[in-house]
C-alpha cells in the first residue's frame, strides 16, 4: 500500500471537514497542518498552492478552489457568486478548465468553509474535484439545444454526479477518474481520453443507445479509449457506470501510483475481462455492439453563433483567452445571460463560455454586451484555437509557466501574420497533460532545458495529435525548444503545412506523414544562439552569454562592448510596435528607444527592444517604461489610458503605477518597471543588468550618473497601489 492509500485508510478524506473548520478558525498556517490533512482537504475541492505569492504573503498559505460544473451548465446567479468569491477572497481572476470546471485562486484558509457554504447556496459543489475522485462529469456544451443531437444527456450527467458526490465508497478510488456522456451526432476528440465515455448512436432499429469507450487518459503516457463491444441504453448508463467504478475500486493498483489509472487496469485484464465483470455484476444483459464509434473529422467549433433546435433561439459561444477571466468579466457574462438569454451559462472543454437561448432579435445586443466585457463571438483564430493549463504560476507540479507563455506566443504569431485555420495549439506546463497537448495539432509540453551553464524554461513540441484520418496522439518533433524560440518554430511548421499540404489534407495528417520516418530533433546548446557583443571601438564581434573582460580585437575595456539582439523575427510585420531591437545595448544595460519628443505626452508608445515589448509613457520631461503585457489577459498597456501617473489596461481596467509598476487594481499583480535615463534629448531604457565589474563601475560612476526619469521608487512622490 502506497503512502496515499495509507493516509486514506487512517482517516477517510471526507472526515477532514471538522479539522478544516478548526484550521480556518485558527487561521493556521499550512506549515503547521499535518501534510496528510492538506491532502484530505482536496476532497472538498481546496488545493494548497505552494507557489502562490501574488499578494506578498507566505506562498505556503494560499489555496485554490475547483468548482464542479456538472453537465457544463450553471445559472447566472451561481456564476455571479463565483465572481464575488474571486473578488472578495481571491486574486479577482477566474480560470476555466478543460473539463468545464471553474477555478478560483488566491484563497486563505480562514475563508474556505464560508466559500464552500456560499457555493452550496447557489447549487454548486467543490467536493471531489481533485485527487482520487471522479472528476467533473461533462457532456457536450450544446446539449439540450443542439438541433442535430440524438439525446439530451444533461440529466444523465447529474445522475452520475449524484451517485458519487458525498459517497464514501466512490470517493476512495485508486486514482482520479474521468467520465463524459455525449448525446451529439458526432463526438469530439475529448471523449477518447476519458476513463469512461458514453457516445450516443442510432441502432439498426433507430433506437438511441450509447457506445462505450473505456481506459483513455491524457498524461504520460497518453492512451486513447478502447471500445467495449456493447450498446448501453440510456436507463442503463448509471448501472454500467457504477459497475465500472466497482471494478476499478476492487482491482485497481493501490501499490504503485504510476500504474494505478483505470487505463492500466484495462490493459492488464483486457476488454474481455471487463466484459466478464460486467456480465457478472449487472442485473441485465448488455446488447452486443461490434461497430466502433466513428472518429471525429475535426475539432468542435464552440465559438460563434449556433442556431438552436428551439425556434428563433441562438447560443453565443465566447472564446476566453487561455481560459482566464476577471471577476468583472464573469459577472458581466452572467448579467448578459439574464438580460438577453434565459439566465444560464455553459462552460466548454475548450476553456470557453456559451450563452444559450438568445432570441434572434437580441443577437446584436448580446454581442455588444459581450464586447463591453472584453469578449466576442468573433474572436480571431489564435484565441479560439489555443489552450493553456494553469502552469507554474500557481500549479505545484508544473515545471514551466503556460498561460503567460501562450499569450506571448499568440501575440508574436499575430504580429507575424500567422493564422491558425483549424490548427489547434495546446500547452501543458508538465507531462500531466492538463492542457491536452497530446491530442492537439501542435502540442507543447513544458520542460527545463539546459543552456550553457544554467537552465531555462522550454517545451517539447509534438505534431499530428488529434484528427488525421483516425485519432492519434502527437508525434515528437523537437525536444527541449527554448521558450523564446517557440514562435519561430511554430511559424515554420504552420507555414510549411499551408504551402505543401495536399488538398483536403489536415495539418495533423500532413505532419504525421512527414514525421513517419523521422526522429525528433533534440535542441541542444549548439542550437541555442547566445547574444552577440560588438566592440564600439573596433567593431569586433563576440558571441557569449556575457561580454568579454576586454575586447579580443583591440583590448578595449568591457564597457565598450554593446549587445546586439539578433533573435528578432525577419520579414515584414503585419502590425506591431516600433522595432528598435537592432540598436545596441551598452555595458550598463541601456538601449536607446528614440528621441524624447517622439514619445507622445500623455499617451503610451510601444517599442520592441532586446526582445522585449516595452510601453513608454511621458509627462513633460519625465518618461516611464513598463512591461507592455498586462499580467491578466495580455492586454497592451501602451494602448491603455495614462492619467495622473496611472496606466490602465484597455481590456479589463487593471491599473498600474507608472513609476513603480505596482498594481493598483487589483493589488499584487505588478508589472516590470524599467529604469530610464535621458541624455542629449535621447531616451534610454535599461533592458539588461550592468555587465561591468564592480571596480570599473565605481570608477566611472560619476561619468555615468544621469538623472533617471521619474522620482525614486522609494521616494515620497511615488504613488504605490494599495
Amino acid at each position: 500500500m502506497n503512502n496515499i492509500e495509507k493516509f486514506k485508510a487512517e482517516k477517510h478524506p471526507l472526515d477532514v471537514w471538522p479539522d478544516l473548520l478548526c484550521y480556518a478558525e485558527e487561521k493556521r498556517p499550512a506549515r503547521q497542518i499535518d501534510p496528510s490533512d492538506l491532502e484530505r482537504i482536496k476532497w472538498y475541492g481546496f488545493l494548497h498552492r505552494k507557489r502562490d505569492n501574488h499578494r506578498g504573503r507566505d506562498s505556503s498559505d494560499a489555496y485554490m478552489v475547483r468548482i464542479r460544473v456538472t453537465a457544463c451548465e450553471l445559472t447566472a446567479r451561481a456564476a455571479r457568486e463565483v465572481a464575488y468569491i474571486a473578488y472578495q477572497f481571491g486574486h479577482e481572476i477566474v480560470d476555466l478548465t478543460t473539463r468545464g470546471n471553474i477555478q478560483v485562486q488566491g484563497l486563505s484558509i480562514e475563508h474556505l468553509p464560508l466559500i464552500y457554504d456560499r457555493l452550496q447556496s447557489v447549487g454548486l459543489d467543490s467536493r471531489q474535484t481533485a485527487h482520487d475522485n471522479v472528476r467533473n462529469v461533462f457532456c457536450h456544451p450544446l446539449s439540450g439545444v443542439d438541433p442535430h443531437e440524438l439525446i439530451d444527456t444533461r440529466e444523465l450527467c447529474r445522475d452520475i454526479a449524484g451517485l458519487i458526490l458525498g459517497s464514501r465508497t466512490y470517493s476512495d478510488l485508486p486514482r482520479k477518474f474521468n467520465i463524459a456522456v455525449s448525446g451529439a451526432d458526432h463526438h469530439s476528440i475529448h471523449y477518447w481520453t476519458q476513463d469512461i465515455s458514453f457516445l450516443a448512436c442510432r441502432s439498426d432499429d433507430d433506437e438511441v443507445l450509447f457506445q462505450l469507450l473505456i481506459g483513455g487518459k491524457q498524461g504520460q503516457p497518453p492512451v486513447l479509449g478502447q471500445h467495449v463491444p456493447v450498446l448501453v441504453a440510456p436507463d442503463q448508463v448509471l448501472d454500467v457506470t457504477r459497475a465500472l467504478l466497482d471494478l476499478f475500486r476492487a482491482q485497481g493498483d493501490r501499490e504503485r501510483r504510476k500504474s494505478a489509472r483505470f487505463a492500466c487496469l484495462v490493459d492488464r485484464i483486457g476488454i474481455s475481462g471487463v466484459l466478464d465483470y460486467l456480465e457478472n455484476h449487472l442485473s441485465f444483459p448488455l446488447r452486443p455492439g461490434l461497430k466502433e464509434p466513428q472518429p471525429p473529422t475535426g475539432y468542435d467549433e464552440l465559438v460563434g453563433w449556433f442556431r438552436q433546435k428551439q425556434p428563433n433561439l441562438w447560443t453565443m459561444g465566447l472564446a476566453i483567452p487561455v481560459g482566464r477571466m476577471s471577476w468583472k468579466q464573469l459577472e458581466g457574462v452572467a448579467l448578459l445571460s439574464q438580460k438577453w438569454g434565459d439566465g444560464t451559462l455553459r462552460t466548454t472543454f475548450d476553456q470557453g463560455i456559451m450563452i444559450p437561448n438568445i432570441p434572434t432579435g437580441f443577437k446584436d445586443a448580446a454581442a455588444t454586451a459581450a464586447a463591453a466585457c472584453g469578449l466576442s463571438p468573433y474572436s480571431d483564430s489564435l484565441v479560439r484555437n489555443t489552450i493553456a493549463c494553469t502552469g507554474k504560476q500557481f500549479c505545484n507540479i508544473a515545471v514551466t509557466e503556460s498561460k503567460a507563455h501562450m499569450l506571448k506566443l499568440m501575440e508574436t504569431l499575430r504580429q507575424r501574420g500567422v493564422m491558425l485555420h483549424g490548427i489547434r495549439i495546446h500547452m501543458s506546463g508538465c507531462p500531466s497533460g492538463c492542457g491536452l497537448h497530446h491530442t492537439a495539432d501542435i502540442g507543447l509540453k513544458g520542460v527545463r532545458v539546459r543552456r550553457l551553464l544554467g537552465t531555462r524554461e522550454g517545451f517539447d513540441i509534438y505534431l499530428g495529435g488529434g484528427v488525421a484520418g483516425q485519432l492519434h496522439t502527437g508525434l515528437p518533433y523537437r525536444l527541449g525548444v527554448d521558450v523564446d524560440q517557440l514562435p519561430q518554430v511554430i511559424e515554420e511548421v504552420v507555414r510549411e503545412y499551408y504551402q505543401k499540404h495536399k488538398a483536403g489534407q489536415s495539418f495533423s495528417a500532413y505532419w504525421r506523414e512527414v514525421l513517419r520516418h523521422q526522429q525528433a530533433d533534440k535542441v541542444g546548446d549548439e542550437d541555442y544562439c547566445p547574444p552577440t557583443w560588438v566592440c564600439q571601438q573596433c567593431e569586433y564581434r563576440f558571441q557569449a552569454e556575457d561580454p568579454p573582460i576586454f575586447c579580443p580585437g583591440c583590448a578595449g575595456l568591457r564597457r565598450y562592448m554593446a549587445r546586439i539582439d539578433e533573435t528578432e523575427p525577419t520579414g515584414e510585420k503585419v502590425t506591431g510596435p516600433e522595432d528598435v531591437s537592432a540598436r545596441p545595448v551598452d555595458a550598463e544595460g541601456f538601449a536607446s528607444v528614440g528621441p524624447l519628443d517622439a514619445i507622445p505626452d500623455g499617451t503610451g508608445k510601444l517599442v520592441r527592444v532586446a526582445g522585449q515589448e516595452i510601453a513608454l509613457f511621458r509627462t513633460g520631461r519625465t518618461v516611464f517604461a513598463l512591461e507592455n503585457l498586462c499580467p491578466h489577459a495580455g492586454g497592451s498597456l501602451a494602448e491603455g489610458t495614462f492619467r495622473d501617473g496611472v496606466v490602465t489596461c484597455p481590456l479589463h481596467d487593471w491599473s498600474f503605477d507608472a513609476c513603480t509598476g505596482c498594481s493598483i487594481r487589483p493589488a499584487g499583480r505588478d508589472v516590470q518597471r524599467y529604469a530610464v535615463k535621458i541624455e542629449n534629448e535621447t531616451v534610454y531604457v535599461q533592458v539588461a543588468p550592468a555587465r561591468e565589474p564592480e571596480q570599473v563601475h565605481s570608477r566611472d560612476s560619476d561619468e555615468q550618473a544621469h538623472a533617471v526619469a521619474g522620482p525614486r521608487s522609494d521616494g515620497p512622490n511615488c504613488r504605490v497601489g494599495a
